[in-house]
């Protein structure tokens, strides 16, 4: 990847979070106008649930962006990193770490069996070094339901990206998710004051500029690589 192709991502990523922002912002401008202390509430609760989808769209696009550069870079596994080979085993995984069903007919064959799966697995990774990088962009990016801490770090490393700058986030991310989940839940809350809202919504797109720095800084330096 050229610097131009590094500052491309980094202009599309920052574009994106643009936008996010400026509708939260308005949002948020409107609990000046005179509206009832009920009518207040529920925007801010509105507000709430706003910015926790907006960071989950975010973490979402901004990984796509990264996992596709990465799919058209035409590496090989033995020329990626090695959580990209993970990664791009999930399915295999999965079924591997899947007990194997006992067969009524044949009880004590379980051990043969495994010995079977054994070896399956093996030429699996025997083959795998090259074999092109083609992740499944919809797995490396899951939210699984709810983007919270361990979720997020979880797509970082399969695709290999820093989370070092990401720790310091923690407890503003794990905060707008619990109230996120609350509010869904439908239960009332003793909302943020306005104070103490902004405090978290910059946090959390604080948290959307690191995820940009890295993936920009992960591109131009073609960190994927081995």
């Amino acid at each position: 990847m050229s610097e131009a192709d590094a500052i491309s991502i980094r202009t599309t990523l920052e574009g994106e979070i643009t936008w996010r922002r400026d509708e939260v912002r308005r949002l948020r401008n409107m609990q000046s106008l005179d509206i009832s202390k009920e009518a207040q509430e529920s925007l801010r609760r509105a507000l709430i649930v706003m910015l926790y989808a907006h960071l989950e769209g975010y973490a979402k696009f901004s990984l796509e962006q990264y996992a596709e550069v990465i799919n058209r870079a035409g590496l090989t596994v033995k020329e990626g990193r090695k959580q990209l080979a993970a990664a791009c085993l999930v399915e295999k995984f999965k079924s591997y770490r899947t007990p194997d069903t006992v067969d009524p007919f044949d009880p004590s064959g379980a051990r043969a069996r495994q010995v079977l799966r054994d070896a399956d697995f093996l030429e699996e990774l025997f083959d795998l070094q090259a074999r092109k990088i083609a992740l499944n962009v919809d797995h490396v990016t899951s939210a699984d339901s709810n983007l919270s801490p361990s979720v997020l770090r979880r797509n970082l490393a399969m695709l290999a990206l820093d989370d070092s700058e990401i720790h310091r986030f923690t407890n503003a991310l794990e905060g707008l998710l619990k109230l996120r989940n609350n509010i869904a839940h439908g239960e009332r809350l003793n909302l943020p004051s306005d104070p103490s809202f902004e405090k978290l919504e910059g946090r959390i797109f604080g948290l959307c500029d690191s995820l940009t720095l890295v993936i920009y800084q992960s591109v131009r330096d073609e960190t994927y690589r081995r």
